[in-house]
């Protein structure tokens, strides 16, 4: 899905991401989900492929592989903060929180506009990922 803004194409990828998977069998009798006793781990890891196909404009458009992201509901409120990130596992790492959760967004050519639900923020957040700029980078000091 795509739209344009400004005369200019802009990537929009909707997308969900959790690290608490639920393992489902498909019944294509029924066309149902039940949940499912068999599960081999690989939920998380399929997201993830997903997740990093939908990304990969947004990586190649990064000029220092460092990371704003703002907002992000915590305990003790918003917060804001700058992580280094050259691979998508880095990506979502420095975009969670160290529990379970749910990530719902949209990915754009650069940006990524999401919500973080999870135990301290159960309704989620507003939070934005962006690139750092080189010279926002140079301002900042991170090296």
């Amino acid at each position: 899905m795509s739209t344009k803004i400004n005369e200019e194409e802009v990537i929009i990828f909707p997308f969900e991401l959790t690290n608490e998977c639920i393992c489902e069998d498909y019944d294509e009798e029924t066309e149902t989900f039940t949940p499912s006793l068999d599960c081999y781990g690989d939920c998380f890891n399929d997201q993830l492929d997903y997740f990093s196909m939908a990304t990969r404009e947004l990586f190649d458009n990064s000029e220092t592989s460092w990371w704003k992201v703002s907002n992000l509901k915590l305990w003790n409120g918003n917060h804001s903060g700058l992580f280094y990130a050259e691979s998508v596992e880095q990506l979502v790492e420095g975009m969670t929180v160290r529990s379970g959760w749910i990530m719902r967004g949209t990915i754009y050519k650069d940006k990524i506009e999401y919500s973080l639900s999870h135990h301290d923020a159960p309704m989620g957040s507003n939070t934005l990922l962006t690139n750092v700029t080189e010279e926002e980078r140079q301002e900042w000091g991170l090296y």
